[in-house]
């Protein structure tokens, strides 16, 4: 029997991100699993090699982008009443998204991953690349992909 226990939902905050919410809210209430809702911060590049100059300024950065992660979380939650009754865990996260949310996934054994894409075109996917496909060709579990509806 496919059992869901642990539910990851990377979010960006988006519209797109509340889709994928709202879908991993039905399924962990109606599984009772537990939801780790994850934002990634990725990696300010190190043009210039910056870091060797100013660590403390990049430190305090990384702190005020965590604190308001914490802030879009508590809004992004707010906006479902229906996770009042499921046990959410937040987690801010820094690095390249896919792998950090690949590295969460390993860590914490979870059984699904439910994500949302932007529907991008394929030239653009191929020019950047797309976490939500990465998730899904590297992933050791199922995953979700949530698309918002084209015509809401």
């Amino acid at each position: 029997m496919f059992n869901v226990d642990k539910i990851i939902v990377p979010t960006d905050f988006s519209d797109y991100s509340d889709s994928a919410f709202q879908k991993a809210l039905d399924l962990a209430e109606a599984c009772d699993a537990k939801i780790y809702l994850s934002h990634v911060v990725a990696d300010a590049p190190d043009i210039f090699a910056l870091d060797r100059f100013d660590k403390e300024g990049q430190k305090k950065i990384m702190k005020d982008l965590e604190k308001q992660s914490k802030e879009y979380f508590e809004e992004q939650i707010k906006k479902f009443p229906e996770a009042q009754k499921v046990d959410i865990e937040t987690k801010v996260l820094r690095g390249i998204p896919s792998k950090e949310i690949l590295s969460l996934q390993k860590k914490i054994n979870a059984d699904m991953v439910v994500i949302a894409t932007h529907g991008q075109t394929a030239f653009e996917e191929f020019l950047w690349g797309n976490t939500a496909s990465k998730i899904i060709r590297y992933s050791k579990c199922s995953v979700l992909v949530v698309r918002k509806p084209k015509y809401s």
